[in-house]
């Protein structure tokens, strides 16, 4: 073909047609793309997660809303996942999207909008009107209506009525209306004004998979107004991002009754502040509220409570409690509870709790709980149903490990008890002895920690390393024993073993004389001297019986 200049329009034309077309093709709605599916008795869960994989996406709901484990009989052929949807879930759920997520509501029954009055500009437009069942034809009170671009929004009264008033508008009201368990209802309000692209004030937020449900929790109940709770059903996980949010209280704030729908960059909260996250900083007087995720530095003088995720610092004067999962670092005066799974640092004044997995760092002042242990407790008393890390603390309880009793004897005290709680990878000790002769009277207790070499089904190996204090007829006398054991461990039947072995003993000692009818440690004949005068060492064994 001849090129001439009445071509010149078409080239003109055909980077704009190819830009569009790229940007329908990239931007193609997630609940457009189709696929296959073909599943015979399978529980709606499974389906579920075959059509996510299928279609490259996630979906967002609540667990308790999708009847998960009821079997099903579905197939189809390339149909769009918005169809697919419908016909599996008999068209009783309203879909939104968000990045690759699709988010579920439960929304069986319609709305209809009943427009009174529209009129403004740019500066300010006005929408008024009612807000009716498209069934019944009764009217709605206690309907979110908002403009989420614009993060305003406001309630119907008793009587289904709204008005709303938004302002700086740079581009088409989408005004949308939303009540719990009704489709959500957009319309739209053309303005002659400039269309510009929104800028970063608010812009859409990726969320959680299985968001949490912070409005369930008795003490976020009584601190979130009736208003933001009531929207917070309303408009579910519609969730946006502004730069700020300042608050009195949650319901003295920046952001209105919107406030739950909004993640911050930055939350200042002078007594207290309910958002929907935080992704930078938020500090709180007494507490921080937050619907869904906290990613960044969240330091309150009371407590933190977070409906999602928790990623960063996390510093509470009291307690942490935490929905989703959480990884850095939590610091609390009293406790940190974590929903699910937990990872970095956990450490509290008197005990953390993680009902997931726990791969990190677990220390308080007492007490340690996690249901799977994959990391470290450290603590007075440490709690896993399953482990396959380490616990260090007087006791030990978990349930796939171990509780023993050893009773044994060795060259320097004729009966020894010994309590060993936590599993094959490290446990403690807590010890008690005594010698029975009348003439050498002697009484110990002390701790100590070892771990389990297993050498074959009835063999095995216990390094243990104790430390013993020895009463010898003075309190006031400092007799320390620090005994390395070298265990075996021969396995008679389920829940009896024989152990003996050798030990290394270096013994610490201000006593000058020996007390009568006690145990003259002091002219023991199988010692050698070591650098200090006080100290003593000398090589020993063991020999006893453990049960359980």
């Amino acid at each position: 073909m001849k090129f001439s200049f009445y071509h010149l329009p078409f080239f003109f034309l055909l980077p704009p047609i190819l830009i569009g077309f790229h940007q329908t093709a990239t931007a193609q709605s997630l609940l457009h793309r189709t696929i296959s599916v073909r599943s015979q008795n399978q529980p709606l869960g499974k389906v579920m997660t075959q059509i996510a994989e299928k279609a490259g996406l996630r979906f967002s709901y609540q667990s308790k809303i999708i009847p998960k484990d009821s079997l099903v009989n579905f197939q189809c052929t390339e149909l769009s996942i918005n169809e697919v949807l419908d016909k599996l879930l008999d068209e009783r759920y309203d879909y939104s999207e968000t990045r690759n997520f699709i988010i579920l509501r439960y929304a069986p029954k319609r709305l209809s909008l009943v427009l009174d009055k529209a009129w403004g500009d740019q500066e300010k437009y006005t929408i008024k009107g009612y807000v009716i069942d498209e069934h019944t034809r009764q009217k709605i009170p206690n309907a979110s209506v908002y403009e989420r671009n614009l993060a305003q929004a406001t309630l119907t009264d008793e009587n289904g009525y709204f008005e709303i008033s938004l302002s700086h508008i740079n581009q088409p009201i989408a005004l949308r209306i939303s009540k719990e368990n009704y489709k959500e209802l957009t319309t739209y309000y053309l303005l002659e004004v400039k269309i510009q692209q929104p800028g970063k004030t608010i812009r859409t937020e990726e969320i959680s998979e299985d968001p949490g449900d912070l409005i369930t929790n008795g003490l976020a109940q009584f601190l979130i107004s009736s208003k933001q709770r009531i929207h917070t059903l309303n408009l579910g996980n519609i969730i946006s991002t502004a730069p700020y949010q300042a608050s009195l209280t949650p319901a003295i704030n920046t952001h209105g009754n919107f406030s739950g729908q909004i993640v911050n960059e930055i939350s200042l909260n002078v007594v207290g502040g309910y958002s929907a996250g935080v992704d930078g900083v938020e500090v709180g007087g007494i507490f921080n509220l937050n619907k869904m995720n906290m990613r960044g530095v969240q330091l309150a003088g009371i407590f933190n409570i977070n409906g999602g995720k928790a990623d960063g610092l996390q510093l509470a004067g009291i307690y942490n409690d935490v929905k989703g999962s959480r990884t850095g670092v939590q610091i609390a005066g009293i406790f940190n509870n974590v929903q699910k799974s937990s990872s970095g640092i956990q450490l509290a004044g008197v005990f953390n709790t993680v009902h997931g997995t726990s791969s990190g760092l677990q220390i308080s002042g007492i007490l340690n709980q996690a249901d799977q242990l994959s990391g470290f407790q450290f603590g007075l008393i440490n709690v896993a149903h399953s482990s396959t890390g380490y616990s260090l603390g007087l006791l030990n309880l978990i349930s796939n490990g171990f509780q023993r009793v050893n009773i044994s004897t060795n060259e320097t005290t004729a009966l020894n008890l010994a309590l060993k709680t936590g599993n094959n990878n490290l446990y403690t000790s807590l010890l008690a002895g005594m010698n029975l002769k009348k003439e050498e009277k002697q009484y110990l207790f002390g701790a100590g920690l070892g771990k389990v070499i297993h050498m074959g089904k009835m063999l095995s190996l216990s390094p243990e390393l104790s430390c013993r204090y020895l009463y010898l007829g003075n309190w006031n006398d400092i007799n320390l024993l620090n005994r390395l054991d070298l265990g075996l461990n021969f396995r008679l039947a389920d829940g009896l073993r024989i152990t003996t072995g050798p030990s290394l003993n270096i013994y610490y000692s201000d006593q000058l004389t020996a007390n009568a009818g006690y145990t003259d440690m002091i002219q023991r004949k199988d010692q050698f001297n070591l650098s200090n005068p006080k100290l003593k060492g000398w090589i020993g064994w063991t020999a006893g019986i453990t049960l359980f």
